[in-house]
């Protein structure tokens, strides 16, 4: 990562955000309950990686629920 970013990890939850100097939040990761990656930059995508399939899906983060995915 870069120098100004950093990131706050909550292991139990199996998530990590990334952080900017003032507090400014650039993306969140965590493992969905699939093992698939997501990524939530800060623009309106989410960005799945799967790993195993070898495949990335980006779709709208309007079609993310918080409750369910993460």
């Amino acid at each position: 990562m870069d120098d100004e970013l950093y990131a706050v990890i909550d292991e139990k939850a199996r998530k990590m955000v990334v952080m900017g100097d003032f507090i400014e939040l650039t993306a969140v990761l965590w493992l969905d309950q699939k093992n698939i990656l997501q990524l939530k930059p800060t623009w309106d995508c989410v960005i799945s990686i799967d790993d195993a399939a070898k495949q990335i899906t980006i779709r709208s983060a309007e079609s993310l629920s918080i409750k369910e995915e993460c």
